[in-house]
């Protein structure tokens, strides 16, 4: 096997059902949804969990990331992500997504002010609607075969299903971003729950960014719904793997719709401990380091 396809297959264990990924992104597309509408004018200039953004500009920004993802299944059904330009750009997507990311941070943070400063909320909301018709529609064509079909990102290809696990975590973390300054008791649906914690550890190999000199064994058992997952850090690389491994060095407990929110940097470590929504036991300084080094680029 070669490596690309070894990276293919790394990229496959995401251990929830495709299917399942589809339905939670259908749910809370719906859920964002009725939350948008049901938004007031003064709702709308409230300050989101995003520094610096409003909860119209996260309106906006879902807009576009809506139409980003319809256009990729798009893609991906009609077969266009394999061929041999899409690959080329898949392969250098891998050296310069990086480095380029502070410039892309920069324009993804200034499009969605400009375009909630320029169209008033109702159009805005409009536009959301239209937007999850159209991407609703195209997750009801996926067939059983599209899930594994390649998107070349980073480097090698990932399957379908990976993307749409990523846009349930676009949905699903800025519609908490606006809940939350909102009611304080807001959480992530059940569908995001059971999807994003093996999201983010399919996602490993590029999000993850810990520093060099860091090493041991990470173990984390997460509630409602169960699951356990592990790392292990060593000589500059990380391996994976569903389970409890053997005498971590430190073991994370918490519930599954804290865990990705403390990934994705909404929640601090502080904040967790101190309200017991996340426990450790072990290396208290390795699990510091661990939830802070997530990355989406």
């Amino acid at each position: 096997m070669s490596e690309e396809e070894q990276r293919f297959s790394k990229a496959l264990q995401l251990p929830v059902p495709p299917a399942d990924i589809r339905n939670a992104v259908l749910a809370d597309l719906q859920m964002s949804g009725d939350f948008i509408q049901g938004l007031g004018v003064e709702d709308w200039k409230q300050p989101s969990a995003v520094a610096g953004w409003t909860i119209g500009d996260v309106v906006a920004h879902l807009n576009l990331a809506v139409g980003l993802y319809s256009r990729l299944i798009d893609l991906v059904v009609a077969g266009r992500t394999g061929s041999g330009i899409l690959r080329k750009v898949g392969q250098l997507s891998k050296s310069v997504v990086p480095v380029a990311a502070p410039a892309f941070n920069a324009i993804n943070s200034a499009i969605p002010k400009m375009l909630d400063r320029a169209l008033a909320p109702e159009v805005i909301k409009g536009q959301f609607v239209a937007g999850s018709r159209s991407l609703r529609g195209k997750l009801d064509r996926i067939g059983p075969g599209d899930y594994t079909k390649p998107v070349y990102y980073m480097g090698g290809p990932w399957p379908l299903s990976f993307f749409l696990a990523a846009a349930d975590n676009e949905l699903a973390i800025h519609l908490w971003d606006m809940q939350s300054r909102l009611d304080r008791q807001a959480r992530l649906g059940p569908e995001a729950r059971s999807v994003l914690p093996s999201f983010y550890w399919s996602a490993t190999s590029w999000m993850l960014h810990l520093p060099k000199d860091t090493i041991g064994t990470i173990s984390v058992v997460l509630t409602d719904p169960n699951a356990a997952l592990w790392w292990k850090v060593e000589a500059g690389r990380v391996s994976t793997g569903r389970g409890v491994p053997e005498n971590p060095d430190v073991t994370i407990t918490g519930d599954s719709g804290t865990f990705p929110l403390m990934l994705s940097g909404r929640i601090s470590f502080d904040d967790a401990t101190r309200s017991t929504s996340l426990r450790v036991q072990g290396r208290e300084d390795l699990a510091r380091r661990f939830l802070s080094a997530w990355r989406i680029v």
